[in-house]
């Protein structure tokens, strides 16, 4: 469990860093997946959740793209409730990485 202290923390770097971007990049984009893109999310969350399922030991790297798969899947089924609820997650596996460095040190 993460103390509240230490998310606070996340909390202000992540608030931080958003604040640049807006800053950096105000008119920030005009579509959120690229139509011309060959990636189908449908599979790709397919392929990913397969592989976090075969692995014995979870990665922080293949739970965060599942979860951002996962979430574009959803945005290209035009479920923006379920892909803000899949964008969540996404922001949840980053803080608990964060952590996870803190604690490796």
């Amino acid at each position: 469990m993460i103390a509240p202290g230490k998310l606070n923390g996340y909390l202000v770097a992540i608030k931080e860093e958003l604040r640049k971007a807006e800053g950096k990049h105000p008119d920030f984009c005009e579509a959120l997946l690229d139509p011309e893109s060959r990636v189908s999310w449908a599979e790709s969350e397919s392929r990913i959740k397969a592989r976090n399922a075969m692995t014995k030991d979870k990665y922080a790297d293949n739970v965060l793209m599942e979860e951002m798969a996962e979430a574009c899947a959803a945005i290209s089924n035009g479920d923006n409730d379920h892909a803000k609820q899949e964008l969540a997650q996404v922001c949840a596996v980053a803080i608990r990485m964060m952590y996870r460095l803190d604690v490796l040190g």
